[in-house]
């Protein structure tokens, strides 16, 4: 018999589909091109207005000075040291699986160091590969910030 989750008060689900006592917030974060998002857990639930009155607290705490790599970052930092959130963030991650539909494809991802930044397939030493993978992923690797995409136009669309 398995344990129950840790953050879970119970370790059955509601009829919603979410763990018992586990409640989930988002932060979105966009620029011109990509859009990242933070998922947060808390034991309690908040109203919608209620966690945004948080967010733009803990936004005007940490505008000016923040050493997050993004802003959601930062402000999911500050939600934890305040209001006792736990942020779904890379840095915790303890295992990826590459999943395939194709039989004996289905594989553990390599974790070297903090973050997601060497994620690889075990034994793929292909940075670049790495590094695609993870901005798919809607991840952004350290010192990649932007992506250039050459794109064929449809002629068809101007008809």
């Amino acid at each position: 018999m398995s344990a129950p989750h840790p953050l879970s008060s119970s370790a059955g689900a509601a009829e919603d589909g979410s763990l018992l006592g586990v409640y989930f917030y988002e932060l979105h974060e966009a620029d011109d091109e990509l859009t990242f998002g933070i998922t947060l857990a808390h034991d309690e639930e908040f109203a919608p207005s209620e966690f945004l009155a948080m967010v733009e607290s803990a936004r005007a705490r940490v505008l000016d000075q923040y050493e997050e790599e993004t802003l959601i970052e930062a402000i999911a930092a500050e939600l934890e040291r305040e209001h006792d959130f736990a942020a779904a963030t890379d840095v915790r991650l303890v295992a990826a699986v590459s999943v395939s539909s194709d039989e004996g494809e289905t594989r553990l991802l390599t974790h070297n160091g903090p973050g997601l930044d060497g994620l690889q397939p075990e034994g793929d030493d292909d940075e670049d590969l790495a590094i695609a993978e993870a901005l798919l992923a809607g991840r952004e690797p350290r010192g990649v910030r932007t992506a250039v995409v050459d794109l064929e136009k449809n002629e068809k669309l101007d008809a």
